[in-house]
């Protein structure tokens, strides 16, 4: 007997953007040691088995009606009945960037509909026996977020290293998890109910300036950068003594470097939120599901490296305490979203402010696994079809710190990107 639930609000338009390939989320895994697609198979097979969302299609039920766009979407409901095997293609290539091309088709291609799971893997192999492998792992953000993302691969590697022990394991999940809303307070820092009346003021967007593109091409890309533990130990350290967050520490890097290159004053940054820590909700550890959202801060931005860091983290536990769903853009547009985003939206090659940052506590990734070395991890989400010029991904791993910052080649030279990275690690590795 199958399960069902209808999506959470932030699912239903996670779901929605998936299907024009907006925020098609990436992961992948760099593995070295002899690997055999079936091996993979059975770890799919058996990851599969141990969450339930990952069992769980989606089925669409009646239209829903709007005065703006999208004017009409379906009803969608989490549906375990019938749910197909999570693919696996296996593509043998001797081009050391085969998995890069895999990496940018897979975020042009969104997971089709059907009673397909909303997950998808390709292993990229540079040779039938080579040792040097690449996991992609492609996921409708309905389903996943950071801290699931990692679970997953965790325990997909844990499976590599020894099946025989995974394999003897209950499963995690027995149930579909619930949507956040049901965990969530519905009322706004004032104690009232959160309305029209009592509503944070709308925080219009605020971009960097249009640039000449040579050579556009809609495609999404990364730059991967890694800060040393000995570096991301002295930051930490700095991060304390100068009474911030490594989150408020990363924006800042990044909102200088702007204000260096493009000469602004004043950015506004989104920032994904783990939700987890907000709900009443009772959640096991190991939950899989998507419990994020986005918000948005306005900063203004001076040559003082730690006041901007301060403000950066003040200002988002601000946001957070005062008015959560207000602050939220991880809903359906309102009239107030279209007045102020729409024509600047398109007029900006469909981009909105200058910088996200996403920011997420140690992954708890190992470097041996068994008879396989986890080498590096690369992690995107796709900004072809509208989102921030800069999408930082901020990840802690075996006390250093991995950035992969996202681009769409539509809106940003490499060169700019690469020069604004820089200047952002460099003030991150001075900062002790």
């Amino acid at each position: 007997m199958g399960e069902t639930r209808p999506l959470g609000e932030r699912e239903q338009l996670l779901n929605h953007l998936h299907v024009r390939r907006g925020l098609i989320t990436m992961q992948v895994l760099h593995v070295r040691g002899h690997l055999d697609p079936a091996l993979v198979r059975r770890a799919l097979d058996w990851l599969q088995a141990q969450h339930t969302i990952l069992r769980a299609h989606i089925r669409y039920g009646k239209i829903i009606w709007r005065p703006l766009p999208p004017f009409a979407y379906r009803r969608r409901w989490f549906d375990t009945e019938g749910t197909t095997q999570i693919p696996l293609t296996v593509l043998d290539d001797a081009d050391p960037d085969a998995w890069r091309k895999v990496l940018a088709d897979d975020m042009r291609a969104p997971i089709r509909k059907g009673n397909h799971p909303r997950l998808r893997t390709t292993l990229v192999r540079q040779s039938p026996d080579a040792h040097l492998n690449h996991i992609l792992i492609c996921a409708d953000h309905a389903t996943l977020d950071a801290r699931s993302a990692n679970m997953f691969a965790r325990q997909l590697l844990e499976f590599l290293a020894d099946p025989a022990t995974a394999e003897l394991k209950p499963p995690i999940d027995t149930a579909l998890p619930p949507p956040i809303e049901a965990g969530l307070p519905d009322k706004s820092g004032s104690g009232k109910k959160t309305g029209a009346g009592n509503r944070t003021a709308y925080k219009p967007a605020i971009r960097l300036p249009k640039q000449k593109i040579r050579n556009p091409k809609k495609e999404t890309r990364v730059l991967a950068r890694h800060l040393e533990p000995t570096v991301t130990a002295t930051l930490a350290d700095a991060v304390k003594t100068n009474r911030t967050t490594l989150h408020g520490a990363l924006t800042a890097a990044f909102l200088l470097a702007i204000h260096e290159q493009y000469g602004l004053d004043v950015m506004t940054v989104l920032t994904t939120v783990d939700l987890r820590r907000l709900s009443t909700l009772s959640l096991p550890q190991e939950t899989y599901g998507c419990y994020a959202d986005i918000v948005r801060t306005e900063h203004s931005v001076t040559d003082d490296f730690w006041a901007t860091a301060r403000d950066a983290s003040f200002k988002m536990i601000a946001t957070l305490a005062k008015d959560p769903e207000s602050a939220s853009i991880l809903k359906f547009p309102d009239w107030e979203v279209y007045r102020h985003e729409a024509v600047p939206t398109l007029r900006n090659r469909r981009r909105l402010d200058g910088l996200a940052v996403t920011t997420a506590d140690e992954s708890g990734l190992r470097t041996g696994y068994g008879a396989y070395t986890l080498e590096d991890i690369t992690r995107a989400v796709s900004l072809d079809v509208f989102g921030s010029s800069l999408f930082v991904i901020a990840n802690e791993r075996l006390g250093g710190l991995d950035l992969d910052v996202v681009y769409t080649a539509i809106a940003m030279n490499e060169e700019d990107v690469r020069l604004l990275t820089d200047k952002a690690v460099a003030r991150l590795e001075s900062a002790g």
